[in-house]
């Protein structure tokens, strides 16, 4: 009778284990479970990947069948420099994006132009005061910056005025005084005085202000934040305006305003429904290594790409410049292209473009779900909890076995 309780505990232990030891998956991606991300985290990677596909010949990059663009060329810097890696050593047919930028320094028009490049280059260890005998940050100021501390004619325009001379040193505050007079009721940002707050431009807007050395505790930054929780959608992800999905781009912009605040974008603070920005910004990156725009939409992947990049690593604007000798660069892996059956539509980019209002622009609401094709397994700690009650139950199994088999 003792034998055969003996026999049953072992064989109902022994089926636990395997109960257990099947629940646990074999190979799982750790990236969800922390954050930042770290460069060499397959996410990271794969990314880094895709973005090698996108450059040209010339040492540029652009999104493909568009060509070479300035602005495209800088977002890529600024998002090879926050992985640790050094853009001058990023080659293709014998040019980096450096020299793309240095044999197109002519080409570069509008305030945001500037911005962009002297943002870039700060961040690649580059002289915008001198960038082969051109003196960027002069020209910034001359031609775009108003006696009130106005960038242009837009916020926009004025925010990454204000992120791009403070990483040239300038002193700003004249502009951050401009730009908090332009704080809605609501406490969120527009592209433009006087319309609507949208979250991209809310969270850029609160990078700008810490750049320039508001502290995050301020009431201007605290009521900022608190706008952007009203944007944050139930798959955790962010809102552009509106009733809009959850988007990539929206997603990073928050993740850095977040991070700049001194804050974890993983707190209970930025979760609901169990999910936070970082798992829906990991929940749009597909199998090529690039990120949809939505759930459903493919729209903008290198772009989307760039501020997933950026964000995911912790790096908020303005990039800081490298201080150590960078790792080489990553190979290009073999990828499949996958076919995308959505129709592309333009995502809002706050550096080109005005971005559209909510009463203009209206973006249909979708549902988002995670994707199909993500490349994230989200995990939570029960695998390591699965682990070890497979050893304990082991070991106890072994104690039986051992004692059922004396005389």
């Amino acid at each position: 009778m003792r034998k055969n309780l003996k026999k049953k505990i072992l064989g109902l232990t022994l089926l636990l284990f395997l109960m257990l030891s099947l629940s646990t998956p074999l190979s799982v991606s750790t990236a969800s479970q922390h954050y930042p991300l770290n460069q060499n985290d397959a996410e990271i990677q794969n990314a880094l990947g895709y973005l090698h596909t996108l450059q040209n010949n010339d040492g540029g990059f652009g999104e493909k069948d568009r060509g070479t663009s300035e602005e495209m060329t800088a977002w890529a810097i600024m998002a090879i420099v926050a992985s640790g890696q050094d853009p001058h050593n990023w080659k293709k047919n014998g040019k980096s994006p450096i020299d793309y930028l240095r044999d197109n320094k002519k080409n570069i028009t509008g305030s945001t132009g500037f911005e962009r490049v002297i943002l870039a280059l700060v961040a690649s260890g580059e002289d915008p005061y001198d960038f082969d005998g051109l003196d960027l940050v002069e020209k910034l100021k001359k031609d775009y910056l108003e006696p009130n501390g106005q960038f242009s004619d837009f916020t926009y325009t004025t925010l990454w005025g204000i992120l791009a001379l403070s990483s040239a040193g300038e002193d700003v505050s004249k502009s951050a005084e401009w730009l908090k007079t332009q704080q809605n009721d609501d406490g969120g940002f527009a592209w433009l005085p006087g319309e609507k707050s949208d979250c991209d431009d809310t969270a850029a807007a609160i990078e700008a202000l810490i750049a320039a050395g508001e502290h995050p505790d301020s009431v201007v930054i605290k009521d900022a934040l608190e706008y952007l929780k009203t944007g944050q959608n139930t798959d955790g992800g962010f809102k552009y305006f509106g009733s809009s999905p959850s988007n990539a781009a929206s997603d990073a912009w928050i993740i850095q305003a977040i991070v700049a605040c001194g804050q974890n974008p993983k707190d209970k603070e930025w979760t609901t429904n169990g999910k936070n920005p970082v798992d829906h910004l990991l929940s749009l990156q597909q199998s090529d290594g690039y990120f949809n725009y939505t759930t459903y939409i493919k729209s903008n992947p290198g772009y989307m790409t760039v501020c997933a990049v950026m964000a995911l690593l912790g790096k908020p604007h303005p990039i800081a410049s490298l201080s150590l000798p960078p790792p080489e660069p990553t190979p290009m892996p073999t990828v499949m292209p996958t076919a995308s059956t959505s129709t592309p539509v333009p995502a809002p980019i706050l550096t080109s473009t005005p971005s559209p209002t909510p009463t203009s622009t209206p973006t249909p609401t979708v549902t988002a779900e995670p994707s199909a094709s993500s490349t994230n397994v989200e995990t939570p700690g029960f695998d390591l909890l699965s682990c070890i009650t497979g050893l304990l139950a082991a070991a106890f199994a072994f104690v039986i076995l051992c004692k059922t088999k004396k005389p």
